[in-house]
């Protein structure tokens, strides 16, 4: 009996499919079509963009939580990863419980702080201003001879706009609390089915296969993975320290709206150059308006304590923290960074400001990736990437937690020993 010869490996299988392939134009008609319904899609669905985004964060920061839960405890996957979202429920619930009215207060407080000074002291400090002469050495700088009004009320024009929609945002908060409370619902639901459904790979949240490519796919989701991962765990981690020590410092300084400033350092984290010095800027408005500072200072000197205290922090955390936690993960400038901020916060608000440095180097990536493949060139020869070090101490500590719960666990299945 004859031996079957195997078929050949370079020789490809009939296809058996009596499905006729597609012609040139008719791929060509349908991908167009296919970019303007999404394009359609997300014109008609705006508003839900920024959640959906906000879940998919959500699910990714949640995911090594989970695993470790799973890995550690008895609890399936689905399982584990309701016990994660149930105490981040508890955890956010009971935040807004005890903080969320005061949040709300002192950010009204603030605006109003902020918006007295340009509406009113502001223009009385330049009036007076205008009426006086200053003698440096042999130069002399008169005042008087320029028209500081016309200054004023152009300075007032430019920022009355801003001062209306930032009062129109904090009053909408204010007044959709239901709202509000429903927006976040929705994105712990959503956040909720994409991680226990995509089980305890995270590159399962977001599938893409597109034949001949799953090699360049694979490449550049490990690199989107490392500059969105150092973005996310990095930026958020040095954003907490940056607001706890703000909260901290203003409250033993007795500065009065220490939380909402504490919530502005965090955001001014994400704004390069413009960010500290707006944060700064309001930080030493509201010291040196506030009534009867505390431990006998000057209004001046609780203002310079402040704002003091602020700078060394930041300066700590962009030489010390910022370098060891990210590292060249990002591989942009601030300032591209910082036109990028403010494009995003013109184009979708508050989210595009917050995440502009990954966005841009996701940007950059793709752009790398577009140029070489049109050269016909390979896009990976010269992309190095350098992955972000663990921030001192994470090791360790990681290390010890194991070697714990293997010692549980050990006493756990043999009790006797």
């Amino acid at each position: 009996m004859d031996t079957p010869t195997p078929a050949s490996p370079e020789v490809p299988p009939e296809s058996t499919s009596t499905s006729p392939p597609w012609s040139t134009p008719t791929k060509i008609v349908v991908g167009v079509t296919l970019v303007a319904l999404f394009v359609a899609l997300l014109v008609a669905f705006r508003d839900f963009i920024g959640p959906l985004i906000l879940a998919l964060i959500l699910a990714y920061l949640m995911h090594p939580i989970a695993a470790a839960l799973e890995r550690y405890t008895p609890l399936s996957w689905r399982a584990a990863v309701t016990v994660v979202y149930l105490l981040l429920a508890a955890a956010v619930i009971a935040l807004l419980t005890i903080g969320g009215l005061a949040l709300i207060q002192q950010t009204q407080g603030l605006y109003g702080v902020v918006q007295d000074f340009l509406l009113y002291d502001l223009p009385t400090w330049l009036q007076r201003l205008s009426t006086q002469t200053y003698h440096f050495g042999p130069w002399v700088l008169d005042l008087r001879q320029y028209d500081m009004n016309a200054f004023t009320q152009q300075l007032l024009a430019a920022l009355q706009p801003l001062l209306g929609e930032v009062g129109a945002l904090i009053s909408t908060l204010a007044a959709s609390t239901l709202q509000l409370f429903g927006w976040m619902a929705f994105i712990w639901l959503i956040s909720y089915f994409l991680l226990s459904e995509s089980g305890k790979v995270s590159s399962n949240v977001i599938t893409i296969r597109i034949p001949g490519y799953q090699e360049d796919l694979r490449r550049m989701g490990r690199e989107l993975a490392r500059i969105w991962n150092a973005f996310l765990r990095g930026q958020l981690t040095v954003a907490t320290i940056a607001m706890i020590w703000v909260w901290l410092w203003l409250s033993i300084l007795g500065v009065r709206m220490a939380l909402v400033l504490a919530l502005l350092a965090g955001i001014a984290r994400f704004v390069p150059y413009i960010g500290p010095a707006v944060l700064y800027t309001i930080t030493a408005l509201v010291a040196i308006f506030q009534p009867n500072p505390a431990w006998g200072l000057e209004p001046w000197e609780l203002a310079l304590l402040a704002v003091a205290g602020m700078f060394v922090s930041d300066s700590i955390l962009d030489n010390f923290v910022m370098p060891r936690i990210l590292g060249e993960a990002l591989g942009v400038h601030p300032a591209a960074v910082l036109l990028t901020a403010l494009i995003g916060a013109k184009l979708v608000g508050i989210l595009g400001l917050l995440f502009a440095a990954p966005t841009l180097a996701s940007l950059r990536l793709f752009g790398h990736y577009i140029i070489r493949k049109m050269f016909d060139q390979d896009p990976w020869a010269d992309w190095h990437s350098a992955p972000p070090q663990p921030f001192p101490g994470t090791t360790w500590l990681r290390r010890r937690f194991e070697a714990w719960l293997n010692r549980r666990r050990a006493q756990a299945e043999h009790p006797g020993k």
